[in-house]
């Protein structure tokens, strides 16, 4: 199954697993969307994958149950400078309604998960059983209505195009 901005994390395993951090996420929005539907208000979410950053670290509590969003191939970043043109597109496209997915990249490669591990916690080399590892896990999330959104919106920002830092997600 293909995950979407229809898709909402089960709160349920969320306390389960103790996942505080994406249940107290949850639980907000949902909260949101309850009241903006009471009051008639037209919302709209932007909820970004793993902010990459030079203040990122291990710590970050949405690392929390990495792993196992890598092995379901939802485990997804995204960079400052395409949050901020996801930001501004919705702000300035009146036709914007509900929910929308941002990421950029999906960590759905070993060579890519390593990168990050060596990012969030330098290790002098990489453990040799992830060296030979080579498979792909199959993505599983799209955010294919935030891109169709980017590609209508399309002003210069900082003198770059969109589309130099978009990635179309299937």
């Amino acid at each position: 199954m293909l995950l979407d901005e229809r898709h909402w994390s089960d709160i349920n395993v969320c306390r389960k697993f103790k996942l505080w951090h994406a249940l107290s996420k949850t639980l907000a929005e949902k909260t949101a969307w309850a009241l903006a539907m009471d009051r008639g208000v037209n919302m709209v979410s932007v909820n970004a994958g793993l902010l990459m950053g030079p203040d990122l670290t291990i710590k970050n509590p949405y690392l929390k149950g990495a792993a196992e969003m890598y092995e379901d191939g939802v485990f997804v970043t995204v960079d400052l400078d395409f949050l901020v043109e996801a930001h501004i597109c919705v702000y300035e496209q009146i036709s914007t309604y509900g929910r929308y997915l941002c990421f950029n990249h999906i960590i759905n490669q070993t060579e890519d998960a390593v990168k990050l591990a060596n990012i969030l916690s330098p290790l002098p080399s990489s453990p040799q059983s992830m060296e030979s590892d080579t498979r792909i896990i199959q993505e599983r999330i799209s955010n294919k209505k935030l891109n169709k959104l980017m590609v209508e919106c399309q002003p210069q920002i900082n003198g770059k195009s969109r589309g130099m830092l978009m990635k179309v997600s299937t």
